[in-house]
């Protein structure tokens, strides 16, 4: 006598997966716009080093926008110079992106990078090329179990 093992239905599967892949790609999309939109347009300023949290060596710091607003936010992960991380009370250039002064900023003496686009991007694709063979490893299956 054969045991029938139960089985997520294929469409369910499937729109879970291309969720999960929508999800990565536009993440991946969002984080490419901000880091463009500071290489496009951001403006560098003096930012004086206000914490530095020991678990990720995030870095929070304190500058004045172009137009005079006063700004504390962390620095951008991944968006650190090498070396050493600054202490509290240095200061360290930044750039930020004039439309969001909160939310994007990168130490100017980091190199550009986009690692982290790539690697959500690539996450994306190879979750895409995953969800697809798995679902039809999975269709088949379930052919196959009502046969």
């Amino acid at each position: 006598m054969r045991t029938l093992t139960k089985r997520p239905p294929t469409p369910l599967f499937a729109t879970l997966g291309l969720v999960v892949v929508l999800g990565f790609a536009y993440a991946a999309w969002t984080v490419w716009s901000n880091d463009r939109a500071l290489e496009d347009r951001g403006q560098e300023a003096t930012a004086r080093v206000v914490e530095v949290t020991e678990k990720k060596q995030r870095i929070e710091v304190e500058f004045r926008t172009a137009d005079g607003r006063t700004v504390r936010t962390k620095v951008g992960q991944g968006d650190e110079a090498p070396g050493p991380a600054p202490s509290a009370g240095d200061e360290i250039p930044v750039v930020y992106d004039p439309e969001n002064p909160e939310s994007e900023v990168r130490d100017a003496r980091a190199p550009v990078n986009y690692r982290m686009a790539y690697t959500l991007a690539g996450t994306a694709v190879v979750g895409a090329i995953g969800t697809t063979v798995a679902t039809i490893a999975l269709a088949r299956t379930n052919r196959r179990a009502l046969r």
